[in-house]
């Protein structure tokens, strides 16, 4: 009877030493490097597709991720999961039932006629009525005289009439809310807007990510579409149908926790998604090559398990250590966004955060620090700590294009470490085999220590820094006013959530919240188009913004 509880006593204390054994690691240079190693060139892999956010590369990813954690034996964050999702939309497409018929005459979408991002999916069979401009105020009226308007399509002016536009003044997209508003509430079963102003440009028509509908299909058309109606069809019926297409994407965060029962804890974060087959921002687009995201980021993800299995097995217990691989941060930071945002984790506890992104092209010891301004810890802690043979550029501001930004915005001091942008950034060619395994070690050893210098240590005093843009991060070849979109808005136009000092936008008084409408009277439904449109600007020149400010549409020249 007593063998038999013994061996009953081993069995169950079986799997205790299994996780155990699990969770000892030799941190030799060669074995650290080969742990890193071999996590990258998984990530990086041909079996991930380069990890596109919503994807079935990033959830193999993120299961990689997370049996990783598992065997470092940390435990899930998430009420008894590993993984937090969150979705979000993908671009607006036009779907295989648009069209527009006047009388007996087709007309083609993305031709004659396009189908605007804020149209209701749905076919109208209806006389059309002229109403000019659509605006209805205390010195211009172009209702007045207008009657049998109820279930009528209306073709609308998109811009201002000129008695309105002595100033020349943008239309914003507020304006033209406003526009559409009063014309669903005169009867309008349809806008079809156009532009007869031959001195304005047309407005835009790209379509951006899904938003809140009008309610009723809204298209813009060419003018030879008005003037076929006027000449041969005022009499005749249109029949058109506006169809958009939009999928929901689902993506994740990976997280793991080490709970020593402190007050305040340590964030050790990177993300883990990448471009897949070359998506928005790829520098090679077309060419359906997988983008591997070796560095960017596998590399810093790397980095993230690999400070779990130091951290298991120190003695380090002022702060708890949360590890977490955020998902959709190429999209615009929106894992971090999102956990920031959420309430998995109380941010109040959070003591401060490491950044691993891109950490992987370590040379001549040449690599940088941003956020060092964000604590008057940083400077010393950093210096004790540095490495002979480090050459490391400090850069004070805590906003910047990573997921240490979210963090940042909450009050807490980052640090993001950064080895470089270079010729195969955001391409098919990051691959593993370009990676400086040793130097991604010792940047990881040279983080540790400075998690251990401060351990014992009070928290971290926040301090507010100027924001800065990251060295070679500008992409286009045209102007840039200076400012950090919010990529996370899903309202018309662009939010700022950052300023850049001494640039066009600091220097002509925009805000961080504003959001702007239009540059140069081309609306700004998006970022994308707002990025199109300062690529076809120049440095000196200069540009009238329309934004809103609160409950105020403001205009503004800014000098870029």
């Amino acid at each position: 009877m007593i063998h038999r509880r013994i061996l009953m006593l081993l069995m169950a204390l079986l799997p205790l030493q299994v996780v155990l054994a699990q969770s000892s690691f030799s941190f030799s240079p060669e074995d650290v490097e080969e742990r890193l190693k071999t996590d990258v060139y998984t990530l990086a892999s041909d079996e991930m597709e380069g990890r596109e956010s919503g994807t079935p590369g990033e959830e193999k990813a993120a299961r990689y991720v997370k049996s990783s954690m598992q065997e470092v034996g940390l435990s899930p964050l998430f009420d008894g999961s590993f993984i937090q999702t969150f979705t979000f939309s993908g671009r607006l497409e036009l779907g295989e039932d648009n069209f527009l018929i006047v009388g007996e005459e087709g007309f083609t979408v993305e031709e004659d006629f396009f189908v605007l991002s804020n149209s209701e999916s749905t076919r109208v069979y209806a006389q059309a009525v002229y109403v000019g401009h659509g605006m209805q105020t205390d010195t211009h009226n172009d209702y007045f005289g207008l009657e049998g308007l109820e279930d009528k399509i209306f073709f609308m002016e998109f811009f201002l009439p000129e008695e309105l536009d002595e100033r020349g003044t943008s239309i914003t997209m507020d304006m033209v809310s406003n526009k559409i508003e009063m014309a669903i509430e005169k009867g309008a079963a349809a806008i079809v807007f156009v532009n007869t102003q031959s001195w304005r440009n047309d407005p835009s028509t790209r379509l951006g990510r899904a938003r809140e509908t009008a309610g009723i299909p809204i298209m813009f058309a060419r003018d030879e579409v008005l003037e076929f109606w006027q000449q041969q069809a005022q009499d005749e019926y249109v029949f058109l149908s506006a169809d958009l297409q939009s999928q929901t994407y689902t993506s994740m965060n990976v997280a793991g926790y080490i709970d020593n029962n402190a007050e305040q804890t340590v964030v050790i974060g990177g993300h883990f998604d990448h471009l897949g087959y070359g998506s928005s921002g790829s520098r090679s687009p077309g060419t359906g090559d997988i983008h591997y995201g070796a560095d960017d980021n596998a590399s810093g993800t790397a980095g993230v398990l690999e400070a779990a299995r130091y951290l298991t097995q120190t003695d380090l217990t002022s702060n708890n250590y949360l590890f977490i691989a955020f998902g959709a941060e190429e999209k615009g930071l929106l894992g971090s966004r999102h956990f920031t945002n959420s309430d998995a984790y109380d941010m109040e506890r959070v003591n401060y955060m490491f950044n691993y992104d891109m950490i992987g092209r370590l040379e001549d010891g040449n690599f940088t620090l941003f956020g060092t301004g964000t604590s008057p810890m940083w400077e010393s802690t950093i210096d004790n700590n540095a490495y002979d043979g480090f050459n490391i550029r400090k850069s004070a501001s805590g906003m910047g294009g990573s997921d240490h930004t979210s963090f940042y915005l909450k009050d807490i001091p980052v640090l993001f470490f950064f080895t470089g942008i270079h010729s195969d950034y955001h391409r098919p060619t990051d691959t593993p085999d370009k990676i400086n395994y040793q130097g991604m070690r010792e940047i990881l050893a040279f983080s540790f220590d400075m998690i251990a210098d401060l351990d014992n240590q009070d928290r971290l005093a926040f301090t507010t820094t100027p924001v800065q843009r990251r060295g070679q991060q500008r992409r286009g070849t045209g102007a840039t006013l200076g400012v950090m979109p919010d990529h996370a808005w899903e309202g018309d136009g662009v939010k700022i959530i950052g300023i850049v000092d001494n640039r066009p936008a600091q220097r002509a008084g925009l805000l961080q919240g504003d959001v702007i409408l239009s540059i140069n009277e081309e609306s700004v439904p998006d970022i994308q188009e707002y990025m199109r449109i300062m690529n076809g600007l120049q440095s000196g020149q200069k540009a009238m913004i329309s934004l809103v400010r609160g409950d105020e549409v403001v205009e503004m020249e800014v000098e870029l």
